[in-house]
């Protein structure tokens, strides 16, 4: 069995270690929208697990 990733595969682990720059309006609007929640609800979640993608989305129970 082959340890390497599909390339979706790869695509997602790479977008789930993206850091959110929460001080970057462009950044805010792309994970509002991936991660269909507010701006408020965005911020309460990095301010609670830090900017690492995968940690907001699970704060926020939203898949990356």
């Amino acid at each position: 069995m082959s340890a390497t990733l599909s390339t979706g595969a790869f695509a997602r682990e790479a977008v789930a270690n993206e850091f959110i720059n929460i001080n970057e309006q462009s950044s805010v609007g792309y994970w509002l929208t991936t991660l269909e929640c507010s701006e408020y609800e965005l911020r309460m979640a990095v301010a609670e697990v830090g900017a690492v993608a995968r940690d907001v989305g699970i704060e926020l129970g939203k898949a990356v």
